[in-house]
């Protein structure tokens, strides 16, 4: 060893990429999620637009009990569950109020990088990636239709200085709704037609090297993302759907100290799509009354907002927003 290798030796990294104090200073910020529920800093979304009126094109079909775009070969370009033309303006109002409500709890709200393509699922910000200690990990889709998502959110990280650790490729499938931190030893994944198991071994391997565990959901056919049958909404609270999760994983839960709040059957599909802001406080569907109910009977504060017209487009709160930072639950 030269004498100039051993003194730089005391100038060598001895800790790791995700470290709070380094991302904080060579970074600008402590990026990423080490929990589901620590005060949101930072949430990307995608306010909607014209790619709206390309999707009002779409007829409805009885047989997918969805309006579907097609292009002049037949091919399927895009779908929306409404059976009626969707109200952009309406939609944009209730996308204002949520990222409203965002900033009035301090967040700072982040749009997604947009270019001149008409990317029709685009409002559902959450699915273009994984945020986990460090950065984000880019989501591959298994729809062509939102693939250029992947590459807006590419310019959106470099535009900001957020770190891409890694990215889904090769037969995998991953995308961001199916996918949640837990604590900092803990992820979570569902596995549906939308993540496949190509996409969950690489997963599984780029968490491992921060030592991360992931625990994998097989979701029923008639799902497509975690998020719509689970969210933690305290330190030790979970919404969760019962009749669409598996038992193990209930029970998992309640092993791990988590109580359990159930999404009243009676209420409407994405009751539980919803956003926690900070331990024991969300971001809720106002159609969800009787959820609400029993939210705040376990001691969470919802703040309950419009969203049924972006419920159309087959997603809700939490869908529509990508947490880029959270509070350390241990500051």
């Amino acid at each position: 060893m030269s004498v100039l290798h051993k003194f730089l030796d005391e100038n060598m990294i001895q800790r790791p990429f995700e470290d709070r104090p380094l991302l904080e200073t060579y970074w600008g910020s402590d990026w990423g999620n080490a929990n589901a529920v620590g005060k949101v800093r930072k949430v990307l979304v995608h306010r909607p637009g014209n790619e709206i009126l390309e999707l009002n094109k779409a007829k409805f079909e009885p047989d997918a009990h969805a309006r579907i775009l097609r292009d002049d070969q037949g091919h399927i370009v895009s779908y929306c569950l409404s059976k009626e033309p969707l109200d952009l303006a309406k939609m944009q109002e209730q996308h204002d109020r949520m990222t409203s409500v965002l900033k009035e709890e301090g967040v700072e709200v982040i749009p997604l990088e947009e270019d001149d393509e008409l990317l029709t699922n685009n409002l559902f910000a959450r699915d273009v990636g994984m945020v986990i200690p460090g950065g984000l990990i880019l989501a591959r889709f298994a729809l062509k239709f939102r693939y250029g998502e992947t590459r807006r959110t590419l310019k959106t990280a470099a535009k900001i200085g957020m770190p891409v650790l890694a990215s889904i490729q090769g037969e995998g499938f991953v995308e961001g709704g199916s996918f949640m931190v837990l604590d900092r030893k803990t992820a979570i994944t569902g596995r549906s037609i939308r993540v496949n198991q190509a996409g969950v071994d690489q997963l599984r391997a780029i968490l491992s090297w921060q030592g991360m565990e992931l625990i994998v959901v097989d979701l029923p056919s008639s799902m497509i993302h975690l998020d719509e049958v689970f969210n933690m909404v305290d330190v030790n609270k979970a919404l969760v759907d019962p009749a669409n999760l598996p038992h193990w994983f209930l029970q998992m839960l309640q092993q791990r100290g988590i109580e359990l709040i159930y999404t009243d059957p009676l209420d409407p599909p994405m009751t539980t799509n919803c956003l926690c802001l900070s331990p024991g406080k969300v971001l809720f569907t106002s159609l969800g009354q009787r959820t609400i109910e029993a939210l705040e009977q376990a001691g969470v504060e919802v703040i309950a907002i419009p969203v049924d017209e972006l419920n159309k487009m087959g997603g809700g709160i939490h869908c529509s927003s990508l947490v880029l930072q959270r509070d350390n639950l241990d500051d």
